[in-house]
Formats: C-alpha cells, sequence, structure tokens
C-alpha cells in the first residue's frame, strides 16, 4: 500500500502526488490509531470510577454496621 504511493513503477521516480498519497495515508492511520487508544482510556477509565465508587460503597457500608454494633 505504502509502496503503492512511493512508486508505482520500480524505474520511476516517486511524484508529489505520491508523497502527498502516502503522507494522507499515514496520517488516516495515526488518527485511527489515537481515536481507538483516546475510546479504550475512556472505557477503561469508566470501568475504574465505576470499581472505586463500589469499592467506596461497600467500605461506607461495613463502616456503619461497624459503629452501629458498637454503639448498642
Amino acid at each position: 500500500m505504502a509502496t503503492e504511493d512511493i512508486n508505482d513503477k520500480p524505474h520511476e521516480p516517486a511524484t508529489r502526488g505520491d508523497v502527498r498519497n502516502l503522507a494522507l495515508r499515514v496520517e488516516l492511520r495515526i488518527v485511527k490509531s489515537e481515536s481507538k487508544l483516546i475510546e479504550q482510556m475512556n472505557t477503561t477509565g469508566w470501568k475504574f470510577f465505576a470499581a472505586t465508587i463500589g469499592t467506596m460503597g461497600a467500605m461506607f457500608t461495613v463502616f456503619a454496621i461497624l459503629i452501629t454494633f458498637s454503639f448498642k
């Protein structure tokens, strides 16, 4: 794919259009990779947030039960 952009025929030099096409394809791949990474980070971030809130809720419940039983 990239070699097609640089040089269709091995005996002819690459043109500006060939180099431009290659640059656009590389940029598109980078943008796609970045968007996938950002999407994965967002998904992981929300999972971490949910796990943290769940853990805090469980700890609060246990703490409340301990305080309730200690005052009886």
